[in-house]
């Protein structure tokens, strides 16, 4: 009997045998495709989250000095009213107060990582639905940079007058605080830096207050409670270390 050619279950089997490879092949690479692409946009939500975690710290930490700013402002303002032949009526407490708070000083560290992590991830933002998210992320930390640079001219323009005044003579070396307060205020420095250090709040308190305004919309457009945020830094600071190299608890 002549065999036939075709072998109707052989070629049943075998395009099911293909066909059920192929379908395979398809859901392996599928699925490994959308896992990844999951993972990545998990990752980069993570990564968006950790920013604004960064961004909160860093906006808190600004309005902290902008009213530690204010606060010597307000005395400064005071002073400078009473000049030149008024000052008197403050005291000798207000006085010392005076020279005290002109001279004080603060030592501030800043951490750059999580805008170093985002800046340097273009993962982070193929995976952003909302491009303006990236833009207001990126004016919140410009404008951080902005007051911290006025921040610290306005704050080394201080330090760099009461060095050269507490070069010349200690305060502690005047017969009484009347005379250690005029040789302050009379320098040419000092006058300076009590002339512009109100132009210098004001300028900060507009700028805090926009980055303010452009981190919080970002929260509420990609829906990232304030409770989420606080919860990430509080696992951030149980796996953070001190200088000593020691795991804080």
């Amino acid at each position: 009997m002549k065999q036939r050619f075709l072998d109707k279950d052989w070629w049943k089997n075998t395009t099911g045998a293909t066909a059920g490879t192929i379908i395979g092949i398809i859901l392996t690479f599928g699925t490994t495709f959308y896992i990844e692409n999951r993972n990545k946009a998990e990752m980069a939500r993570k990564t968006v989250m950790i920013t604004l975690h960064n961004l909160d710290s860093a906006i808190d930490t600004m309005e902290m000095l902008l009213q530690e700013l204010q606060r010597r402002d307000s005395l400064f303002t005071r002073v400078c009213s009473l000049m030149p032949d008024k000052y008197e009526q403050m005291g000798n407490d207000s006085l010392i107060l005076f020279v005290n708070t002109f001279g004080s000083h603060r030592m501030n560290i800043t951490d750059n990582t999580a805008e170093s992590i985002f800046s340097n991830s273009f993962e982070v933002w193929q995976y952003l639905d909302d491009e303006k998210v990236i833009g207001r992320i990126g004016n919140c930390y410009s404008i951080l940079h902005a007051c911290y640079e006025q921040y610290n001219k306005i704050q080394n323009l201080r330090m760099d007058a009461f060095r050269a005044y507490w070069y010349q003579y200690p305060p502690t070396d005047y017969p009484n605080p009347k005379e250690a307060f005029l040789a302050l205020i009379q320098r040419n420095d000092v006058r300076y830096v009590l002339s512009v250090h109100n132009t210098v709040v004001r300028l900060l308190e507009r700028t805090y207050g926009i980055m303010h305004r452009l981190n919080e919309r970002n929260k509420q457009v990609l829906g990232i409670p304030q409770e989420e945020l606080d919860e990430i830094g509080n696992l951030l600071e149980q796996n953070s270390y001190d200088l000593s190299g020691k795991e804080s608890k």
